[in-house]
Order: structure tokens, then sequence, then C-alpha cells
């Protein structure tokens, strides 16, 4: 019983909370970087255009 008592206030700690959102705004950092960077490579392919050769 006691084991369950301590598993519960500890995910109700503050600290623990506050771990947890730091966790997720990290990895939805990384999702949206690595989003951007595809849309980056994308808007590159798109826009290039070969330099004529010269004769």
């Amino acid at each position: 019983m006691k084991k369950d008592s301590f598993f519960f206030e500890f995910i109700n700690s503050g600290p623990f909370r506050l771990l947890l959102i730091l966790a997720v705004l990290i990895l939805l950092g990384i999702i949206v970087s690595n989003h951007h960077r595809e849309m980056v490579k994308m808007k590159e392919n798109v826009l290039y255009v070969a330099p004529k050769p010269d004769k």
C-alpha cells in the first residue's frame, strides 16, 4: 500500500511535472526543426536553376 502511495505522490510532485513538460518541449522542438529542414531542402531543389553553359 505504501509503494502505491509513493508512486502517486511522485507523479503528482512539482519537479516531476516540470521534467515531463521540459521533455515534451524538447521533443516538439526536435520534430519542428527536422520538418523545417525538409521544407528548406524541398524549396532549394525546386528553385534551383542550372546555369547555361558558356559557348
